[in-house]
């Protein structure tokens, strides 16, 4: 596709700088992926609330109900919600992938007490400027929500759906994986099936259909409107910098970490 093609040159100094980005090598074992977890939970959360300005930019959600006039659309939006809010776990049981994750951190023992309060504030009422009052968010985090609600709050469907597809991280699970399985093998009590299940969960739904119909999503949205491609591409060098500023936040912690722990060996 022509516009694929185009996206994918626009982005790729970007996309080089995630695929390449030091966090990689500093993920060598369990207490980096902690790390990882506690500031990464915040992206996981902050998705569905993309998804959510989808659904409703694309779908129905009032009363009385009318047919929206793009019926693939919508299909797709209410996919995903129902794969996203409420897929099965490696139990069986109904969650969000937010709800796995967090279940997934209390396996590896990534501490969830601050992100547990931060969905409490949402909760109540609080905005993010309260909330990060309240907690003392790291400031990439910030910064990587207040991007998503401010996308989310221009209302323009092809923004959202830009945020919604680019920025996202494809290499993580892989890296993932090797040091789950090398933990494993160290400590053959230790088991953290889990975070494995919502890694290949999360490759088997964004591989496979997600990411493909993504694209397709925009393109349904942008049509031959070329200011509304140039929009998309601008949002989507904006995530893109929003996620490698994170990944520079959490590469920054994981050295501290280590650097305080050699201190009391």
């Amino acid at each position: 596709m022509e516009q694929k093609d185009w996206i994918e040159r626009e982005l790729q100094p970007y996309t080089d700088q995630l695929k390449n980005h030091e966090l990689y090598q500093k993920l060598s074992g369990i207490e980096d992926i902690q790390t990882f977890m506690e500031h990464h939970v915040y992206a996981v959360w902050d998705f569905m609330s993309l998804l959510k300005a989808l659904q409703i930019e694309l779908t129905c959600t009032t009363i009385p109900w009318t047919p929206k006039y793009n019926p693939s659309l919508t299909r797709f939006i209410n996919e995903i919600v129902l794969e996203e809010e409420s897929d099965v776990d490696e139990e069986g049981q109904y969650m969000s992938h937010f709800e796995m994750y967090l279940n997934a951190m209390d396996q590896v023992k990534a501490s969830t007490l601050k992100v547990s309060q931060f969905v409490e504030l949402v909760r109540s009422g609080n905005n993010l400027a309260e909330i990060n009052d309240k907690l003392q968010l790291n400031d990439a985090v910030v910064r990587f929500l207040r991007f998503t609600f401010d996308v989310i709050e221009s209302g323009k469907p092809h923004l959202i759906a830009s945020a919604f597809t680019f920025g996202r991280e494809d290499l993580i699970p892989d890296m993932f994986f090797e040091i789950v399985k090398s933990a494993e093998e160290r400590d053959q009590s230790a088991s953290y099936s889990k975070l494995t299940y919502y890694l290949k969960r999360h490759i088997e739904l964004d591989g496979d259909d997600h990411g493909p119909l993504a694209l397709k999503m925009i393109a349904e949205l942008c049509g031959e409107d070329e200011q509304k491609w140039n929009e998309v591409i601008a949002i989507a060098k904006d995530a893109l910098r929003v996620r490698i500023a994170l990944w520079d936040a959490i590469a920054d912690d994981i050295s501290q970490a280590k650097e305080k722990m050699a201190e009391v060996i």
